[in-house]
């Protein structure tokens, strides 16, 4: 997962500002009750659901494998006055000092994971370093976004100074989604810096085996973090695993 790199500068200008991290976050409380003392955000990127959490009274331990992105997430922090754990840690091969009560990931961070047996091993991981009754919450996209909204589309944007081209490539074939991303920070014409995002689609049924499978006891689905279950349409699914 050899991505977000020079794109974690230009991360929130383009992507923060068109997810409802405030609403996610309080789906995310209501679900957890307010009981759990410490959440692990993993693949918790520059920051912006762990910092809401934190802001609501957990004790917050962010993971993420790309050093950038921890980097914003580590000034956002200092700037906003929250004491938190940062960890540079691929979430395949997780490792904590100790448990916790819950554990979320959001923006479809696993969807990254490309190979099965390396999801089961996250979920394994995730499992382990639970308290027992802990909760974990994530989200996925579905196969239908990346067949018939993304598909072969290419998209981009301009704000604050900053741009970006994204092109997209769904393979049916091998579940993969290829994103190439073009784009330049602020005050730097034409674009600069390239990326390359790969991400799957998984059967959700599928994904609800391997967490069993893991170790959980019971798995709910829902649509995008609503009360609804998912439906043929739905471009993205939560996962509520305990």
């Amino acid at each position: 997962m050899d991505c977000y790199k020079k794109f974690a500068a230009v991360y929130d200008i383009f992507m923060a500002r068109d997810i409802p991290y405030d609403a996610w976050a309080a789906y995310i409380d209501d679900t957890l009750g307010g009981k759990p003392a410490i959440v692990l955000d993993l693949a918790c990127g520059t920051g912006n659901m762990t910092l809401r959490l934190a802001e609501r009274g957990y004790d917050m331990i962010g993971a993420d494998a790309s050093e950038d992105m921890l980097a914003q997430a580590q000034n956002k922090a200092f700037d906003q006055g929250y004491r938190i754990l940062w960890l540079l840690q691929d979430m395949r091969r997780l490792d904590l000092y100790g448990t916790v009560d819950a554990v979320t990931c959001v923006c479809d961070g696993l969807n990254y994971i490309i190979k099965p047996d390396e999801l089961w091993e996250v979920f394994r991981r995730v499992r382990l370093f639970l308290n027992p009754g802990g909760i974990f919450i994530f989200d996925m996209n579905t196969e239908y976004k990346f067949k018939e909204i993304l598909a072969e589309g290419t998209f981009g944007d301009a704000a604050e100074g900053a741009e970006y081209q994204w092109d997209n490539r769904y393979d049916a074939e091998t579940k993969i989604n290829e994103y190439r991303l073009s784009f330049s920070p602020a005050e730097q014409s034409p674009l600069v810096y390239k990326e390359r995002h790969l991400q799957r689609a998984y059967d959700i049924g599928a994904v609800s085996n391997w967490l069993m499978d893991a170790g959980f006891a019971s798995v709910r689905l829902r649509d995008n973090y609503t009360h609804q279950p998912p439906k043929a349409d739905t471009t993205r699914v939560t996962f509520i695993s305990c």
